[in-house]
Protein backbone atom coordinates (compact mmCIF):
# COMPACT_ATOMS: atom_id res chain seq x y z
CA UNK A 1 0.00 0.00 0.00
CA UNK A 2 1.02 3.40 -0.92
CA UNK A 3 2.59 5.05 2.06
CA UNK A 4 0.03 8.38 1.92
CA UNK A 5 -2.92 5.56 2.18
CA UNK A 6 -1.40 3.85 4.66
CA UNK A 7 -1.33 6.99 6.88
CA UNK A 8 -4.81 7.62 5.96
CA UNK A 9 -6.10 4.08 6.35
CA UNK A 10 -4.70 4.36 9.85
CA UNK A 11 -6.73 7.03 10.55
CA UNK A 12 -10.04 5.88 9.37
CA UNK A 13 -9.63 2.26 10.81
CA UNK A 14 -9.25 5.03 14.19
CA UNK A 15 -13.01 6.43 13.64
CA UNK A 16 -15.88 6.18 16.14
CA UNK A 17 -18.59 8.05 14.11
CA UNK A 18 -18.83 11.09 11.65
CA UNK A 19 -17.92 13.76 14.11
CA UNK A 20 -14.44 11.57 14.49
CA UNK A 21 -12.14 12.57 11.60
CA UNK A 22 -9.89 15.35 12.94
CA UNK A 23 -8.01 16.52 10.12
CA UNK A 24 -5.31 18.16 12.12
CA UNK A 25 -4.95 14.51 13.23
CA UNK A 26 -3.35 13.64 9.79
CA UNK A 27 -0.01 14.45 8.31
CA UNK A 28 -0.65 17.59 6.08
CA UNK A 29 0.40 15.69 2.90
CA UNK A 30 -2.18 13.53 2.84
CA UNK A 31 -4.90 15.84 3.33
CA UNK A 32 -4.95 16.91 -0.58
CA UNK A 33 -5.87 13.07 -1.22
CA UNK A 34 -9.05 12.76 0.78
CA UNK A 35 -12.84 12.08 -0.69
CA UNK A 36 -15.68 12.40 1.40
CA UNK A 37 -18.82 10.16 -0.31
CA UNK A 38 -22.44 10.20 0.83
CA UNK A 39 -24.78 7.76 -0.25
CA UNK A 40 -28.21 8.39 -1.54
CA UNK A 41 -30.67 5.71 -1.71
CA UNK A 42 -32.33 6.15 -4.73
CA UNK A 43 -34.34 3.03 -5.67
CA UNK A 44 -34.49 -0.76 -5.62
CA UNK A 45 -31.62 -0.36 -8.08
CA UNK A 46 -29.13 0.90 -4.97
CA UNK A 47 -27.65 4.31 -3.96
CA UNK A 48 -25.72 6.63 -6.08
CA UNK A 49 -22.58 7.93 -4.62
CA UNK A 50 -22.59 11.82 -4.72
CA UNK A 51 -18.89 13.45 -4.10
CA UNK A 52 -19.31 15.43 -0.74
CA UNK A 53 -15.33 16.08 -0.66
CA UNK A 54 -12.19 16.01 -2.55
CA UNK A 55 -8.62 16.73 -1.97
CA UNK A 56 -6.69 18.84 -4.22
CA UNK A 57 -4.67 16.15 -5.64
CA UNK A 58 -8.21 14.27 -7.05
CA UNK A 59 -9.42 17.58 -8.76
CA UNK A 60 -5.96 18.20 -10.19
CA UNK A 61 -5.99 14.70 -11.41
CA UNK A 62 -9.51 14.60 -12.45
CA UNK A 63 -8.97 17.86 -14.27
CA UNK A 64 -11.89 19.65 -12.72
CA UNK A 65 -14.33 20.06 -9.20
CA UNK A 66 -15.54 16.90 -8.21
CA UNK A 67 -17.82 17.92 -5.43
CA UNK A 68 -21.19 18.00 -5.81
CA UNK A 69 -21.16 15.22 -8.74
CA UNK A 70 -22.40 11.41 -8.09
CA UNK A 71 -19.30 9.30 -8.72
CA UNK A 72 -20.87 7.32 -11.23
CA UNK A 73 -20.89 10.48 -14.17
CA UNK A 74 -17.31 10.21 -14.02
CA UNK A 75 -15.73 6.97 -13.29
CA UNK A 76 -15.01 5.40 -16.78
CA UNK A 77 -13.32 2.59 -18.15
CA UNK A 78 -13.11 -1.29 -18.36
CA UNK A 79 -13.01 -1.71 -13.95
CA UNK A 80 -15.64 1.18 -13.41
CA UNK A 81 -18.43 -1.45 -12.30
CA UNK A 82 -16.00 -3.23 -10.04
CA UNK A 83 -14.52 0.30 -8.24
CA UNK A 84 -18.76 1.02 -7.71
CA UNK A 85 -19.55 -2.35 -6.35
CA UNK A 86 -16.41 -2.04 -4.14
CA UNK A 87 -17.92 1.10 -2.24
CA UNK A 88 -20.76 -0.38 -2.03
CA UNK A 89 -19.23 -3.23 -0.47
CA UNK A 90 -17.73 -1.27 1.67
CA UNK A 91 -21.24 0.72 2.64
CA UNK A 92 -22.95 -2.49 3.28
CA UNK A 93 -20.91 -4.81 5.18
CA UNK A 94 -19.83 -1.41 6.99
CA UNK A 95 -16.20 -2.76 6.06
CA UNK A 96 -13.30 -0.90 4.89
CA UNK A 97 -11.75 -1.37 1.82
CA UNK A 98 -8.34 -1.07 -0.13
CA UNK A 99 -8.65 -1.37 -4.27
CA UNK A 100 -6.03 -0.92 -7.31
CA UNK A 101 -7.02 -0.74 -10.57
CA UNK A 102 -4.27 0.57 -13.57
CA UNK A 103 -6.40 3.80 -14.98
CA UNK A 104 -6.35 6.50 -18.25
CA UNK A 105 -7.62 10.08 -17.92
CA UNK A 106 -8.48 11.90 -20.39
CA UNK A 107 -5.49 10.36 -23.18
CA UNK A 108 -3.18 10.34 -20.26
CA UNK A 109 -0.43 7.84 -19.53
CA UNK A 110 -1.99 4.85 -17.43
CA UNK A 111 -1.34 5.19 -14.35
CA UNK A 112 -1.72 2.92 -11.00
CA UNK A 113 -4.44 4.24 -9.21
CA UNK A 114 -4.53 2.74 -5.31
CA UNK A 115 -7.57 3.43 -3.08
CA UNK A 116 -8.95 3.22 0.41
CA UNK A 117 -12.70 3.61 1.91
CA UNK A 118 -14.33 3.44 5.06
CA UNK A 119 -17.56 3.47 5.86
CA UNK A 120 -19.05 6.04 8.56
CA UNK A 121 -22.68 5.94 9.64
CA UNK A 122 -25.60 6.77 9.03
CA UNK A 123 -24.38 7.62 5.10
CA UNK A 124 -20.77 8.84 4.14
CA UNK A 125 -17.80 6.94 3.25
CA UNK A 126 -14.27 8.38 3.53
CA UNK A 127 -11.40 7.62 1.89
CA UNK A 128 -8.39 8.50 0.13
CA UNK A 129 -7.30 7.75 -3.24
CA UNK A 130 -3.24 8.01 -4.78
CA UNK A 131 -2.28 8.22 -8.34
CA UNK A 132 0.63 6.25 -8.52
CA UNK A 133 3.66 5.54 -10.93
CA UNK A 134 3.19 5.37 -14.83
CA UNK A 135 2.17 1.63 -15.42
CA UNK A 136 5.11 -0.16 -17.48
CA UNK A 137 3.44 -1.53 -20.81
CA UNK A 138 3.79 -5.31 -19.60
CA UNK A 139 2.08 -4.23 -16.66
CA UNK A 140 -0.78 -6.82 -16.03
CA UNK A 141 -4.06 -4.55 -16.47
CA UNK A 142 -7.02 -5.59 -13.98
CA UNK A 143 -8.67 -4.93 -10.74
CA UNK A 144 -7.99 -5.62 -6.82
CA UNK A 145 -9.69 -5.36 -3.81
CA UNK A 146 -9.59 -6.61 -0.36
CA UNK A 147 -10.49 -5.70 2.91
CA UNK A 148 -8.56 -3.65 5.29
Amino acid sequence: MHPILQQIADALLRLKGVGAFDPLAVPPQVLPHLFILELHPDSAAGSHLRVRLTGTALDRAFERNLRGHDLEEFLHGPYSADVLAGFHRCAAEHKPIWMRQIVSIRDKVPRFVEGVACFVAPNLIYGGLVFGEIARSDAPAGFEMQLL
